[in-house]
């Protein structure tokens, strides 16, 4: 009985556990149900980080038109985070550190004028430290500069979220989002000083007229009564005319190598410009052709090789120091440089010193370079840009002028031959053709036939003695010198001395002596007020043998412009900005330190 009552119980407990299995069938399903609920949950709610699902904004594309003098405005697309809404956006300026020239300090001159291609030009240690200059939720802001001082300036943005805007329990926090890249904008000028146009000429003894210098509209220099080269120097930064004056590298050498000492005062952060007046070649030194070379000039070194530092042996049959081709003087140079940009970089202009026969409307070409000069707001100094400079295809090519043309007026019958069994580089490319009265005075005065006491002329003797009058009016008996010298010559006949036809001998002739002699040593500076000490009569009506471009000394000129801005400012030379920034009457931009 013992046994069967335990085993009762043990089958009452068996059927007991029996019957809760449906409560843990019941608890296994809430416990499967409940991890299905955190899988979906964590489906629908990550855990992420919201500062790093951040698109930042991007700045606007910039245009100059969003800018004036005063003010830059900039603007930049929206911000987005899919975890929370935009509370703010920051903006940041800043602008180029140091001295105004500081950026310019740096370029390299390699590639001439050419824009700054490298983003990342000049450095983050060449701007000022960030400064947040705008906060708020709007996608627009204008910087207010200080007037005259225009310069660049650098924006970057980004966005900060709401940590009240969260979407779900996921997202730790908002912070900000990247910055935007970098960009750079700047104020601008009025017109008329961001971009300007300058034209430099120079000219050459046989073709004189005025040397000329403009910037900007404005004349800076305007002469013909001086000789040399013209130098004329710029700071880039205002375009502010820093020195002028004219030094006599014809004739005076010590003037020549003062010149370039003082181009050794400039660096890169000034134009200099140079433009020869009337002759410039026979004293220019070596050390003047390598200061030359220093700020980008090549073709000018020819000259001193041909002129001034050597003694060279001219010969009609062969040219081994290559001379013939360049015989003569006075050739029209122009040119536009910096220093330091090196040999053949710069802006040169050299032409023929062609010169015609009593040409007075008849010009040839002048040495002239033009082009525009805009302002850099990042680098802040002027570049040059459109630079046209006119250049003989003879020093360009080595390509001689046709004949029977401006340059070449020998008929082209005469032309010689090409000789295949000489050696070419005997053979001169091309002599210059200078027809002026002043280099053929001497054979007009010749062919005059006015030797003292006999003048004889309008008459011709035949082998038996029979003497022929030239049948033409008294009025026509005018020889070329005749027509140019105040009219017609006292006339004898030959085989008795008396007198054929009335008229002035060359003593009772106005400037006779100035004429016949002193005239190749005659300028506008040796002559004196209205050239007294050459004679009164220079560039009177009716006399064309001393007309003013066309005499036998072409560069006396009565009445003649003289233009010059006055320069008294001292070589002392700086890149800082210091009180004497403008030590000549000319400046482009107004600026304040």
């Amino acid at each position: 009985m013992q046994c069967l009552c335990c085993s009762g119980e043990h089958r009452q407990a068996r059927n007991g556990s029996l019957a809760n299995r449906p409560s843990w069938r019941m608890l296994l399903a809430a416990l499967v149900a409940s991890l299905q609920t955190v899988a979906v949950h964590a489906d629908y709610f990550p855990s992420v980080n919201a500062k790093e699902t951040w698109q930042r904004p991007l700045m606007q594309p910039w245009d100059p038109l969003r800018a004036l003098k005063t003010s830059i405005t900039v603007s930049w697309t929206p911000a987005w985070n899919p975890w929370t809404s935009v509370d703010r956006y920051e903006l940041q300026a800043r602008r180029p550190g140091g001295d105004p020239l500081r950026l310019a300090d740096l370029e390299s001159l390699r590639y001439r004028e050419a824009d700054v291609e490298d983003e990342t030009w000049p450095g983050d240690d060449e701007w000022t430290t960030w400064k947040t200059v705008y906060v708020g939720v709007g996608r627009a802001f204008t910087l207010q500069v200080p007037d005259l001082t225009a310069h660049a300036a650098q924006f970057r943005v980004r966005a900060c979220g709401d940590p009240a805007s969260l979407a779900g329990p996921g997202p730790s926090e908002v912070g900000c989002s990247a910055w935007s890249p970098i960009q750079t904008a700047h104020t601008i000028l009025s017109a008329p000083k961001d971009k300007i146009n300058f034209i430099v000429r120079g000219t050459g003894m046989n073709a004189p007229t005025y040397t000329h210098i403009e910037v900007n509209r404005q004349v800076i220099y305007r002469r013909r009564d001086e000789t040399g080269l013209v130098l004329a120097v710029f700071r880039r930064l205002d375009f502010s005319l820093q020195w002028l004056r004219t030094y006599d590298t014809h004739r005076n050498r010590t003037a020549a190598l003062e010149m370039a000492t003082h181009l050794r005062h400039f660096n890169a952060s000034y134009f200099v410009v140079v433009a020869s007046t009337i002759a410039w070649e026979w004293q220019a030194p070596r050390s003047l052709v390598q200061t030359m070379e220093f700020c980008g000039a090549y073709h000018f070194g020819q000259w001193s090789h041909i002129f001034a530092e050597q003694v060279h042996y001219h010969s009609n049959t062969s040219d081994l120091q290559q001379t013939s081709s360049q015989q003569e003087f006075g050739h029209p140079y122009a040119f536009v440089g910096i220093p330091g940009i090196g040999s053949g970089m710069g802006w040169e202009s050299l032409m023929y010193n062609t010169g015609h026969y009593l040409a007075k409307t008849v010009k040839t070409q002048e040495a002239i370079v033009r082009g525009i000069a805009y302002f850099d707001y990042v680098a802040r100094i002027f570049r040059l840009q459109d630079v046209t400079a006119t250049k003989a295809l003879f020093y360009a090519k080595a390509q001689p002028p046709l004949p029977e043309t401006l340059h070449n007026p020998t008929p082209a019958r005469k032309k010689p031959e090409i000789d295949l069994f000489s050696i070419a580089s005997m053979q001169p490319a091309y002599t210059p053709y200078v027809g002026t009265l002043r280099a053929h005075i001497t054979k007009v005065l010749e062919a005059n036939g006015t030797v003292e006491p006999y003048n004889f002329a309008f008459v011709l003797t035949t082998d038996a003695r029979i003497f022929k009058v030239d049948p033409r009016p008294r009025s026509w008996w005018l020889t070329e010198l005749e027509k140019l010298w105040g009219g017609p010559s006292m006339r004898f006949w030959a085989h008795n001395q008396s007198m054929l036809y009335f008229g002035k001998t060359d003593d009772q002739r106005s400037c006779a002596r100035f004429v016949t002699y002193t005239h190749l040593q005659a300028d506008p500076q040796s002559c004196g007020p209205d050239f007294e000490d050459c004679c009164a009569s220079i560039d009177q009506p009716e006399l064309p043998i001393v007309e003013c471009g066309i005499g036998v000394s072409p560069t006396l000129c009565r009445g003649a412009e003289i233009e010059m801005a006055n320069c008294t400012g001292q070589i002392g030379i700086t890149n800082k900005t210091h009180q004497d920034k403008w030590p000549c009457p000319f400046w482009v931009i107004d600026w304040e330190s």
